[in-house]
């Protein structure tokens, strides 16, 4: 639709929204180059990650050492997720309106103080939870046999030193994100996994699995630490004042309680996938969580790299009051989500067996193992656009300070969750608790899409549609290419590793390649906005050098 200009350069008000790609050349090519650091950064953390979870199969496999440290650690990671997720939520806005606004100072203040009460908040938190661990774990792992329950009690209380640190780590990476610094606070997890894994290798035989307990503790403090210099150069003077009376701190109170709520009540549909997982055969636990790691790995890989750097340009279009210009944004967003997870979906689908098998098929990991894996797998997978887009959408509320609504809809997703489950589990077995999690989801995001467009009205769901048809039919042409030339690769290659290896790379490789051809025949217009900010990233750097010249 053909917009008019104002003479200042900016778009006037439209009846429906610009669906272009957002802002000016020099917005996407921001937006591009980092997106383009958050996926080097992201590449390289989810490799040692992926290197770490291969050590723990390799030394542990799937038993009930695993299944006590998979639970245990799931309650400190995901508190740490909540309330780095919620402080992130609620401190980029009000940061970034005193910064847009020119308050620059007053912003600085608040910093120091909020790091001060989060610090404090979490440290009690911690040592609640270490002195109750004894009654807390059987609530969540009530199948457990008493020694499998015991050795999650150990693990957990050493865990729960690391809340502190990601939740801080959280605090410092919104502010980074903030003042568009997304490198350091990206490659600070690498760290992170790099000194767990060390922790793993030094130490599994003589520690057992507390070695890993141990590391993950001691790589959320080093992730933490790599943060704190890069942000006393951009401006933060620490105190040790608490002021409580700092408007700030009030606004950021009154918006982070209905999130922390609703995040709480989003992990209840997590702890109850893994109370109702005990239940099972041993190890169904750890397959739950081996598959929600490769789930969960083209989300880190690719999604972080639109939604991170997105989500201040959402708060600075609410705090310009440029709601034409969010739309657009949250629409492209959107697009490029579906562009690369719906083909993820029927790649992850295809290959989930081999890739299991090549990742984890090593030492204690067994092949019965990889086949139990695979099942929860396929049905994760299919909820992949459903979970960035859920993500997605909520952060525009946020970026309206509107912390409420997503709150009320979690209540909804997490009661859907749990009534969908436990019949499917009961049908399905473990493969249930993942279809569950994957309906609730989609459910979810459903919801909150249209909720939004009666917040802020059309937000071309029209494209969006059209788009994600013409990308599910060209990741369709690509999957029954890669099932065709993977099912020849295994009557063709030798079993085991190398195989494994080259059904994987021929798969990943060939999938991707077939993809970007038949997108490019169909004219799939997220590809030719790929290759523009490619190009405006290119033509950014020719420009720097000239100008250093």
């Amino acid at each position: 639709m053909r917009r008019e200009s104002s003479p200042g350069g900016e778009p006037a008000a439209a009846t429906a929204p610009d669906t272009s790609p957002p802002g000016t050349l020099a917005t996407r090519t921001m937006l591009g180059k980092a997106a383009l650091v958050i996926l080097l950064a992201t590449i390289l953390g989810r490799l040692v990650g992926l290197v770490r979870d291969q050590s723990i199969a390799y030394f542990f496999g799937m038993a009930g050492d695993t299944d006590a440290f998979f639970l245990a650690n799931k309650i400190p990671l995901l508190l740490s997720l909540t309330i780095a997720g919620a402080l992130t939520a609620t401190f980029i806005p009000v940061f970034t309106q005193r910064m847009v606004t020119g308050r620059e100072q007053e912003a600085w203040t608040l910093t120091a103080s909020m790091t001060n009460a989060v610090a404090l908040v979490l440290a009690l938190i911690s040592a609640l939870l270490v002195l109750t661990a004894p009654w807390v774990i059987p609530l969540f792992g009530f199948g457990f046999p008493q020694p499998v329950a015991d050795q999650a009690v150990i693990l957990f209380r050493i865990l729960m030193g690391g809340v502190i640190f990601t939740g801080l780590a959280g605090l410092a990476t919104g502010v980074l994100n903030s003042l568009k610094s997304f490198a350091l606070p990206a490659f600070s997890t690498s760290l992170g996994a790099v000194v767990t894994l060390v922790f793993i290798l030094l130490f599994a035989r003589s520690w057992g699995i507390t070695s890993v307990a141990v590391g993950t503790t001691a790589g959320a403090l080093a992730a933490l630490a790599v943060l704190l210099p890069q942000l006393r150069r951009r401006g933060l003077r620490y105190s040790f004042r608490l002021d409580r009376r700092n408007p700030g701190m009030r606004e950021v109170g009154m918006l982070i309680w209905p999130i922390l709520l609703g995040s709480a009540v989003g992990k209840i549909s997590i702890f109850v996938d893994q109370t109702l997982a005990s239940t099972l055969a041993e190890g169904s636990v750890s397959a739950l969580n081996y598959a929600e790691k490769l789930f969960q790995l083209p989300l880190g890989l690719f999604v972080a790299g639109i939604t991170v750097p997105i989500f201040p340009l959402l708060s600075e279009h609410v705090a310009a009051n440029q709601p034409e210009r969010l739309k657009a944004t949250l629409n492209y967003g959107l697009r490029l989500i579906a562009f690369i997870m719906l083909p993820a979906t029927v790649g992850l689908i295809v290959l989930r067996t081999s890739i299991i098998g090549l990742l984890f098929e090593h030492g204690a990991f067994t092949a019965k193992d990889t086949l139990v894996t695979s099942w929860p797998l396929l049905f994760y997978a299919l909820g992949l656009f459903s979970y960035a887009g859920r993500d997605t959408l909520t952060r525009v509320f946020y970026a309206y300070h509107d912390t409420q609504t997503p709150v009320k809809i979690s209540v909804v997703a997490v009661v859907l969750n749990i009534s969908v489950s436990i019949p499917l589990m009961l049908a399905i077995g473990v493969g249930g608790l993942a279809l569950g999690t994957t309906i609730a989801m989609t459910v979810n995001m459903l919801v909150l899409m249209q909720l939004l467009r009666k917040k802020i009205g059309p937000m071309g769901l029209g494209a969006l549609l059209k788009s994600g048809v013409g990308i599910l039919g060209v990741s369709g042409v690509m999957g029954l290419v890669v099932w065709g030339v993977d099912t020849v690769l295994a009557g063709v290659v030798a079993p085991g590793n190398p195989g494994l290896a080259v059904r994987v790379a021929v798969g990943v490789g060939g999938g991707a390649l077939v993809y970007f051809l038949a997108a490019k025949v169909a004219r799939l217009r997220e590809l030719e906005e790929i290759a523009d900010v490619v190009l405006s990233i290119i033509r950014g750097r020719r420009e720097g050098r000239r100008g250093e010249l």
